[in-house]
């Protein structure tokens, strides 16, 4: 009888090598510089109206408001958020927020200066350095004829993330 051979399994061996890394970038902050202020205005007498501050702190009012130079001087809110330069990041604004005064309220509809959507704001300046983004916040708020003369207050937050 022939011996037969039986194949060996050979166990071979190999591997290959990965490296890491981590970039750490600075973190976002966010100051604020102005309130908005709507100013002082006359409530309407015949016909309801708005007052609206522009993103350039420009006010108008419609209806049969009247505006007054006394007062707070009419001005959009501004925030500065900074960070690491040319990163992209989400800006949030509440579409509106509440004024109170006592029980009564009144409802701002919020404007932004910012260019196309709030979850695609980029920081100025490029990686490794500072930027920043100038965030205006402007508003509209409707008056009635029977709206309770008053100092109306309220809040609202501007938040951001790195996307």
């Amino acid at each position: 009888m022939s011996a037969m051979l039986l194949p060996t399994a050979v166990m071979a061996q190999t591997s290959a090598s990965g490296t890491g890394s981590l970039t750490v970038i600075q973190p976002l902050t966010i100051a604020k510089n102005a309130d908005l202020q709507f100013g002082s205005v006359v409530r309407p007498v015949s016909a309801a109206g708005a007052v609206a501050v522009a993103v350039t702190g420009a006010r108008t009012v419609t209806g049969d408001i009247q505006a007054l130079a006394s007062g707070d001087t009419p001005q959009a809110a501004r925030f500065t958020i900074s960070g690491e330069g040319g990163h992209a990041l989400s800006v949030t604004i509440p579409a509106s927020f509440t004024l109170a005064n006592g029980s009564q309220s009144l409802v701002v509809t919020t404007t932004n200066n910012l260019s196309g959507a709030l979850s695609a704001q980029t920081l100025s300046g490029t990686a490794g350095g500072a930027g920043t983004l100038d965030v205006r916040v402007g508003g509209s708020v409707a008056l009635a004829t029977t709206t309770p003369a008053g100092l109306y207050t309220g809040a609202f937050t501007v938040s951001t993330a790195y996307n």
